[in-house]
């Protein structure tokens, strides 16, 4: 009886530490999803014609930012580079 006791403390412990290991780089989920909403599908956006918004590199950042921040899965941000006409490139480093 006293192990059932301790082993449920410890799932209940284990599971609220990794419920607090979710990635808020970029806000939480609630703010993470008005992000994707801005930068993906721009509605009533007046800077929807802006260089970030259209190489997709907000919109693709948005969305690791919100399945970091509601889901737990973390990937690393695409970096902003642009080649010297302004157009996005793949590996600015």
């Amino acid at each position: 009886m006293r192990s059932i006791v301790i082993l449920t403390l410890f799932s209940s412990v284990l599971v609220t530490a990794q419920a607090q290991d979710k990635d808020v780089r970029g806000g939480t989920c609630e703010q993470t999803k008005m992000q994707y909403d801005h930068y993906c599908s721009k509605k009533g956006d007046p800077t929807k014609d802006d260089i970030y918004s259209t190489a997709n590199i907000a919109c693709n950042n948005a969305k690791r930012n919100m399945a970091a921040a509601c889901d737990g899965s973390s990937e690393t941000d695409m970096p902003y580079g642009f080649d010297q006409n302004g157009s996005p490139v793949t590996d600015p480093i």
